[in-house]
Order: C-alpha cells, then structure tokens, then sequence
C-alpha cells in the first residue's frame, strides 16, 4: 500500500522535473484573438490599404471579374459582407455618389447605357441583371470593392482612390440593388451560381 509520505514524495518529484516550468499554469490566462466580424465596419476595410487590393482585369466579356478566386483578396475579406446594405442612408448617399461619378458610363438605371458608354469597348456593365444580385453575398462586396479601389485592367473602369472607404461602400450597397426586389430575394441562390461559374 502506498504511504501518504510516497505520494508526496513523488509529487515533489514532478514539481522538481524540468518539463513541470514548462508546462502553463491551470490559472493563466489565454490570449486570444477576437475574430473579424463578418459584417466589419468601414474602419476596417480602410485599414487595408488600396495596394493590397487585387487589379482585376477583364476577359473575354463573361464578367471574369465576378468569378475572382477569393485567394486574391486581402485577410479575411472574401468572407466580408458591406456593413452599409442594410442601411437606407447609406444607399441614399450611395446613390447621390453614383450619380456624380458612375452614370456617364452605366446609366442612371444602371443598364450600362450612359452616354460615354456607346465608345467604349467592352462596354459598361449592367447592373441590372440579375446574377449581379448574387454579388451581395461574399466573396461579392469585397470583390467589388476591390473594382471601385483598383478599377478593372483593360477596361474603361478606373480606380475611385478618391472616394473613402465610406463613400465606395455606400455606393456598392446601392448599385447592388439595381437587380430589383426578387433578384434580391434569391441573391444567395444567385450567389451560388456565380460560384459554380468560378473557375476552381
């Protein structure tokens, strides 16, 4: 039988050994880092830089840019949604910003008829159509947002460096309901088709 004295000699045995110093106190405290919400503000987005974006270029007019593999964006933000959808006055704001900088080439409806448009080639995209609704699901704002940072290669899309982080997600929360109200209704089932389209 084992003596009371035994099994506090052995204890004393373990506290002395080496590997006892480098095991972690049941008490410490673990450092841990909270996660990104899925929805982050724009404060976040702002803090990656406009580098750090992806230059998308276009290919052969089957809206390659739609079909970005999510490897190519900064951090976590292919699983970034636009913290401004949900919000009325951000899409009013995103429409007066729209307005001044987008309609000459897309439209005021957004069809990709303004004015400019007939000399361009390839022309304007058409935000109406309803696979672009799917672009409201990630990796969709990011991927945008992206386009609005960098611009599109090859295209007549340039880069909005000028208009902050706010600013291009407000204008992304309104050109994304162009699809209409029952697009939009069915924009994860639209999102999915986008991501079947994706190469992989």
């Amino acid at each position: 039988m084992v003596t009371r004295a035994v099994v506090i000699a052995l204890a004393a045995l373990a506290l002395a050994h080496p590997l006892a110093a480098q095991r972690p106190a049941a008490h410490a405290p673990r450092t841990r880092r909270a996660p990104v919400p899925r929805c982050p503000s724009p404060a976040v987005w702002a803090a990656v830089g406009d580098s750090a974006w992806p230059l998308l270029a276009h290919a052969d007019g089957d809206s390659a840019w739609a079909h970005l593999e999510p490897d190519s964006l900064p951090r976590s933000s292919a699983a970034w949604c636009n913290p401004l959808d949900a919000r009325k006055s951000a899409a009013e704001a995103g429409r007066s910003i729209y307005a001044q900088h987008c309609t000459t080439c897309h439209g005021a409806a957004g069809k990709g008829d303004g004015p400019g448009a007939g000399a361009m080639l390839p022309a304007p995209f058409d935000f109406t159509a309803p696979l672009f609704a799917g672009m409201r699901e990630p990796p969709g704002p990011a991927v945008l947002y992206a386009i609005v940072t960098r611009g599109i290669g090859g295209t007549a899309m340039r880069a909005f460096g000028e208009l902050g982080p706010w600013e291009r997600l407000a204008v992304l929360a309104y050109v994304t309901r162009f699809p209409g109200d029952s697009a939009l209704a069915a924009q994860r089932a639209w999102a999915d088709t986008l991501e079947a389209r994706r190469p992989h």
